[in-house]
């Protein structure tokens, strides 16, 4: 399965590249910040109300734009260094899902994290539809298998075993 990486947000390249490319991309990443928990909803509410507030300068004061791109580049840098620091700390969980999970889900799943290892966790977070239900969390060196998958295949192994002492 694909992993929806930070990374693979689309970056604009090349001096032609007009304002508003620039200002998608940036939205783009505050949509990928979201979807990956990397940051705070405030973090990322702002970085919101920063694209809207870009696209306002680039219709109204077209000379203003150019020290306003480099905001834009500032916010592209700072989603890098937060998955670098994120995952140099240890304190990234990976979390897959068969299906997307709710803010209420991942403020439990962060709570019960905390709780299990004693810090903060910021959720690194996939869909993956042949869990069939539940999810799968590795976090530090341990891994949490809650999938509906995960849990047919342990009925699955242990009938196996059953059989075999019958034989």
């Amino acid at each position: 399965m694909r992993e929806a990486m930070l990374t693979e947000v689309p970056k604009p390249s090349g001096s032609s590249m007009g304002t508003e490319a620039w200002l998608d991309h940036l939205e783009a990443i505050g949509r990928r910040l979201r979807e990956q928990d990397l940051v705070s909803l405030e973090q990322v509410e702002l970085l919101d109300g920063l694209a809207r507030e870009l696209r306002r300068v680039a219709r109204e004061e077209p000379a203003a734009t150019l020290p306003v791109l480099s905001i834009v580049f500032s916010a592209m840098e700072f989603q890098r260094i937060a998955r670098q620091q994120a995952q140099a700390a240890g304190t990234v969980a990976r979390v897959r899902s068969a299906v997307p999970l709710s803010q209420e889900e991942r403020a439990i799943l962060k709570e019960r994290l905390r709780e299990r290892f004693g810090q903060e966790f910021l959720l690194h977070l996939e869909v993956d539809p042949s869990l069939i239900g539940g999810f799968v969390v590795e976090a530090k060196d341990q891994f949490i298998d809650g999938s509906l998958a995960g849990k047919l295949a342990a009925l699955e192994e242990h009938l196996r075993a059953v059989f075999e002492e019958r034989r």
